[in-house]
């Protein structure tokens, strides 16, 4: 056979469902793939002396590498097989070796957060924002590494996932962790948190794709189990027993700018992250509305009823925080839940979360007859013909809307089952 060109690399044809080989005689034993898709790849053809059989070792595609690369990597191949070496068995024996030491998941994990911190990882085209971080070091740290933490990343199964959103689920990564000097974090599990968690590990998984680690998500055609917490709404019978539960916490000296956040929750339907880093700046008076920098939305303007306008413009403000709701210790905003389960306690409510007051202001908002597109604009939530409607302006309409609501829900705090009209003003406050 005639010394291989370029030329006749390029010449050569594909044949539709079948692959030839173009040889070469220098090194004798060289030659070139050509597949019917039209990718041609360089090889070398040998006998083991390993296993007296005959091997064939694919170096590389066209392209990538040239033909005077492929035929200098033909020759060293060819006289590592004269010392007595099989390349292939080598190739598979550093594979291997390499297998066991592939990333961990923890390491992955690690990783992961490491480049979504730094604003490298992405949810629907903006970088996570510090709070949504902190969750998913939390699931990472108290169900993911505990769960699947030293297995390989490339090896676990979906079967393995099921099994340890099953684990989460059933509560059996629940623990009672200490937070910092006078701080406890009690870890329960549940279906929310197993859901979420395959959320997040489904996120995980496509990062290491991505790095190239995994060629596949093995969270894809999980099950998750459904989160009763986010379809529970508080009956007007709840919101008195809830009402009673955070006047007495109270005046028993529980934290007072928690309960006063979440009386906001319940009086606006705002995410917990749009009131717990509210900043002083973002509260309209004269217009009656919240105007949010960071949300899921991105920038939005809020209608805010004069029941939850009259909590946050009539709290006492520490100065030194430019947040209205500060942190107990630091200077950062208020992350504390503990009181809200405290109150549900107290009240005998179950399955309840903050986001329960999100939704539970929606149904007030349906029980009063509002449209869809009223109640999406209250909410913030993302949608095209929303956001362009209500993102930037405040709309009357939606002020009377959020007024009417607000006072509805503060009557049933307070223990009437209020269905009118009504707006209550707070003492000081023009009608």
């Amino acid at each position: 056979m005639p010394k291989l060109r370029k030329r006749d690399i390029d010449a050569a044809k594909p044949i539709p469902g079948k692959t030839f080989r173009i040889w070469d005689d220098d090194p004798r034993g060289f030659g070139v793939y050509v597949k019917p898709s039209g990718v041609r790849s360089f090889f070398v053809q040998y006998l083991s002396p390993v296993t007296a059989k005959k091997r064939r070792y694919t170096i590389g595609q066209y392209g990538r590498l040239t033909l005077d690369q492929a035929r200098t990597e033909a020759r060293d191949i060819l006289s590592r097989v004269a010392k007595g070496k099989d390349p292939l068995i080598v190739r598979a024996n550093d594979r291997q070796a390499a297998m066991s030491t592939a990333s961990t998941m923890a390491e992955i994990c690690d990783d992961y957060m490491r480049d979504a911190k730094a604003g490298l990882v992405t949810y629907r085209g903006r970088s996570k924002k510090i709070s949504t971080l902190a969750i998913d070091q939390g699931r990472v740290d108290r169900h993911i590494k505990p769960l699947l933490g030293d297995k390989l990343a490339r090896d676990i199964t979906t079967r393995e996932l099921e099994r340890a959103m099953h684990n989460i689920r059933l509560g059996k990564t629940a623990v009672n962790i200490k937070t910092g000097p006078r701080g406890r974090a009690v870890v329960t599990g549940g279906a929310g948190t197993a859901s979420r968690t395959m959320g997040l590990l489904g996120s995980i998984f496509s990062y290491a794709i991505k790095m190239g680690i995994r060629t596949d998500n093995p969270v894809r055609g999980i099950e998750r189990p459904a989160d009763g917490t986010r379809d529970r709404v508080l009956s007007p019978e709840e919101y008195k027993r809830l009402g009673k539960a955070l006047k007495v916490l109270e005046q028993t000296g529980s934290n007072k700018v928690a309960l006063r956040a979440y009386r906001v929750l319940a009086l606006t339907g705002c995410r917990r992250g749009e009131v717990f880093g509210l900043k002083k700046s973002e509260i309209d008076d004269h217009n009656q509305c919240l105007r949010l920098g960071d949300t899921k939305a991105g920038q939005q303007v809020r209608a805010l009823g004069r029941p939850a306008l009259d909590i946050l413009t009539r709290s006492p403000f520490d100065k030194k925080s430019d947040f209205v709701f500060p942190a107990g210790q630091g200077d950062g905003q208020m992350t504390d839940a503990k009181v809200f389960r405290q109150a549900c306690e107290l009240a005998e409510i179950e399955g309840v979360s903050l986001h329960t007051l999100r939704h539970s202001f929606a149904s007030v908002a349906l029980e009063l007859e509002y449209s869809e597109m009223t109640i999406a604009g209250l909410l913030g939530h993302r949608s095209h013909s929303v956001t362009s409607r209500y993102a930037h302006h405040v709309d009357r309409a939606l002020i009377a809307a959020a007024d009417r609501i607000s006072s509805v829900i503060a009557l049933r705090i307070m223990g009437e089952n209020a269905m009118g009209g009504e707006v209550i003003l707070m003492p000081g406050r023009a009608g």
